[in-house]
């Protein structure tokens, strides 16, 4: 950015929860205001790491010091550019994009930046181009590993950990959707669960029959008809009636797959190797998007990689 950007000396401040408790500071400053717009607390944080990096590469900033209003389409372009020599992915770089469109317009909307300046940033086009996907798909083998590691903890914590398992990689839920599952939210007629996904968007998840009943086994344990599914569990196999949070998620995932001999295997796998099955068995794709919860149908076809299995079957072949 220009050199006035980079007069504002570096301060390192608290995190997105610190400033959501502060209205004041958030209207005055775009950044804020923008992640605080978000619809979802993940969404938060992922935006809030993309503006971190452009507040550093304007110029040593951090996001509360960041002069946003001051950003113009030149210093837009050559974040974009400083990314693109760092090797960032095309859709890292659009998604810095889109974070600093959002900010610009609400610098515009607070009065702090011309209707031309926001204009000409909005404009920008998104940076072309692919990578291939990142991630594993894990096979048939790997998913019973994971889950054997569930049973053979025979506590409740092992059960708990086991149904969650089955229930995301059987409905590719997303790790934030499945820890905010009330029991009431549960169809026991229709074997589905209404969840609740991004942008405050509704949709139903059909279970399979296997998985059902290890939901209901699950909630039959937990002896109640309210409250979250997935709770957390304390020392000595104490049910709590207080929700587990998606970094749980995480870190059961992670200490699930260490006990299975499994090197690589994320959250985002589940709902990865969710999706890429049901395009394999010749599940239509708007079908799979409203599975996902998707918005964007592109977003969706990312997870086909039947083009590529058939290319490497035939390669065998040769």
């Amino acid at each position: 950015m220009a050199d006035s950007l980079a007069m504002i000396p570096y301060n390192v401040t608290g995190g997105l929860a610190e400033a959501s408790n502060s209205l004041t500071e958030a209207k005055g400053n775009p950044a804020l205001s923008y992640l605080m717009g978000l619809g979802s607390r993940r969404s938060r944080v992922t935006m809030r790491s993309h503006l971190q990096q452009v507040a550093y590469l304007s110029g040593g900033h951090d996001i509360k010091s960041c002069p946003w209003h001051m950003i113009r389409r030149e210093h837009v372009r050559s974040i974009i550019e400083m990314m693109s020599e760092l090797g960032k992915a095309p859709s890292t770089i659009n998604t810095a994009l889109s974070a600093m469109k959002g900010v610009a317009r609400e610098a515009w909307v607070a009065g702090r930046m011309d209707s031309e300046s926001h204009h000409q940033i909005s404009d920008l086009k998104s940076v072309r181009g692919s990578r291939l996907p990142k991630g594993v798909h894990l096979d048939d083998v790997a998913i019973q590993a994971l889950c054997s590691a569930c049973e053979t903890d025979e506590t409740p914590k092992g059960e708990r950990d086991a149904v969650l398992l089955h229930l995301l990689v059987n409905t590719g839920l997303r790790r934030s959707e499945s820890v905010s599952i009330d029991i009431e939210m549960i169809d026991r007629g229709r074997q589905s669960i209404r969840i609740l996904g991004k942008g405050n968007k509704e949709r139903l998840v059909f279970l399979p029959n296997e998985t059902f009943l290890k939901v209901m086994a699950w909630q039959s344990r937990l002896g109640r008809d309210v409250g979250p599914l997935f709770p957390r569990v304390r020392r000595h196999g104490v049910i709590t009636d207080l929700r587990i949070t998606d970094q749980a998620v995480y870190f059961i995932i992670k200490e699930r797959a260490v006990q299975a001999g499994i090197k690589e295997c994320a959250p985002h796998d589940f709902r990865r190797t969710f999706a890429t099955n049901m395009l394999d068995r010749g599940v239509d794709v708007l079908t799979v998007q409203y599975a996902l919860g998707h918005t964007n149908l592109v977003t969706t076809q990312r997870y086909d990689r039947s083009a590529e299995r058939r290319l490497e079957e035939a390669m065998k072949r040769i």
